[in-house]
């Protein structure tokens, strides 16, 4: 539809506006949300909001002319007013970051401000506590605005496995809930806080780095040039870190206290499907969580380094196909780019520039060069352009959803 800008579907819901010329004017329309029937649900009150998607099933976080945020229901109701300078969602545990005139609070999912803002900054809440500067020092507080960890702090992160990294007088160790130190503050950093499976931490002292366990031990010595904690949100998240001596990368496991691979590649990519893509001499293949390679190292090149829905892009004399987790060819290496799978549905692009869309066994079900489509598809429905149509929103059979509003 002409004139339209087609917003992502997510939780079976999706935003549009108007956005056309009037009198040589721009002029824009109402935001309306629209279900995946094409049917109207409701209509901002006001033409000058802004909102992407929902947050979750529940919320989505509005944007007014002034930029300033509100919370919205999803039947259209605001449950709070358009008094907050930022909205970050996220939180694991129901609440959700705001910043009122400068300052940092929490809302829970029906708008209420739990955690007042007062603080000068802070993070996400996790395990029932949540980091906050006040007056230049960091503390914790739980979900009464009861300090949990004093303000004492020059740093601190959020708690994991009932672990904190905290940094004071320059160095970092680490605290537990009751602001006991559980590692002494003999370090220039301490990589521990993105997953809480995570058993030994990458650390750093005296510019090389290390790893050590939770309770202090050093497990590996600090000769490393640089480290990387590995986590894929799968079983085993956290799992992994990535070392770096020289020029060259290796795969140490925390679980098994040592490295499963020898330090022999250039790069070593995300876990993903029990897959690491490593690059070696030029040339890409995988290695599993024992460090075999379980891919030959055959391919030219990649632009996405995991596997998708149990497929992965990679390039072979020029072109782009995809493999699966055990090698083989599903999408033949004859185009000139592809995306990741998403829903089943793989973004193409032939050696026309025309982007059309395969199904995960190859096949193509929207075809080439007919729209100028999206990237991926997201609760079934993926937006498209065309001279013809304008905007639209097309099916996975590649049929357009008629908008009945």
């Amino acid at each position: 539809m002409h004139g339209y800008e087609l917003g992502p579907f997510k939780h079976g819901k999706a935003f549009i506006h108007f956005d056309g010329v009037i009198d040589g004017k721009s002029d824009y329309g109402p935001r309306i949300c629209i279900n995946n029937k094409g049917e109207k649900l409701f209509e901002l009150p006001d033409r000058d909001m802004f909102v992407c998607d929902y947050e979750d099933e529940d919320i989505a976080f509005v944007t007014d002319k002034n930029g300033l945020q509100a919370v919205m229901d999803n039947r259209g109701n605001f449950l709070t007013d358009f008094a907050y300078n930022s909205i970050i969602g996220g939180s694991e545990e129901g609440l959700w970051e705001v910043k009122r005139n400068g300052k940092h609070g929490h809302i829970d999912i029906t708008g209420k401000e739990i955690i007042p803002c007062m603080y000068d900054d802070g993070g996400y809440l996790s395990e029932g506590v949540v980091a906050e500067c006040l007056n230049g020092k960091w503390g914790m507080v739980d979900t009464r605005n009861e300090t949990i960890i004093p303000f004492e702090y020059e740093g601190i992160c959020v708690c994991k496995n009932f672990l904190i990294n905290a940094k004071k007088n320059g160095k970092y160790g680490l605290i537990n809930k009751r602001n006991e130190v559980v590692v002494d503050f003999l370090y220039d950093e301490i990589d521990c806080w993105c997953t809480r499976d995570c058993t030994a931490y990458p650390t750093l002292k005296d510019d090389k780095w290390g790893i050590i366990d939770r309770y202090g031990n050093v497990l590996e010595d600090f000769i490393y040039d640089d480290a990387q904690l590995i986590s894929d949100n799968e079983d085993n998240a956290g799992e992994f870190i990535i070392l770096l001596k020289g020029d060259f990368k290796a795969i140490y496991s925390t679980k098994k206290r040592g490295f499963i691979t020898e330090f022999e590649y250039n790069f070593i990519g995300y876990l993903s499907n029990n897959r690491f893509l490593v690059l070696k001499n030029g040339k890409v293949g995988f290695v599993d969580t024992n460090g075999e390679v379980v891919i030959s190292l055959i391919y030219d090149k990649y632009t996405h380094d995991d596997f998708s829905e149990g497929l992965c892009v990679v390039y072979k004399n020029g072109k782009a196909g995809m493999i699966d987790t055990e090698g083989n060819v599903v999408v033949p290496f004859e185009y000139y780019k592809l995306y990741n799978c998403h829903e089943g549905m793989i973004w193409a692009r032939n050696e026309k520039y025309e982007n059309g869309y395969l199904n995960r066994k190859g096949e193509i079900v929207i075809p080439f060069g007919k729209y100028h489509v999206n990237y991926r598809f997201s609760d079934g429905l993926t937006s498209a352009w065309s001279e013809n149509t304008g905007n639209v929103y097309l099916t996975k059979q590649g049929e357009v959803i008629e908008l009945k509003f």
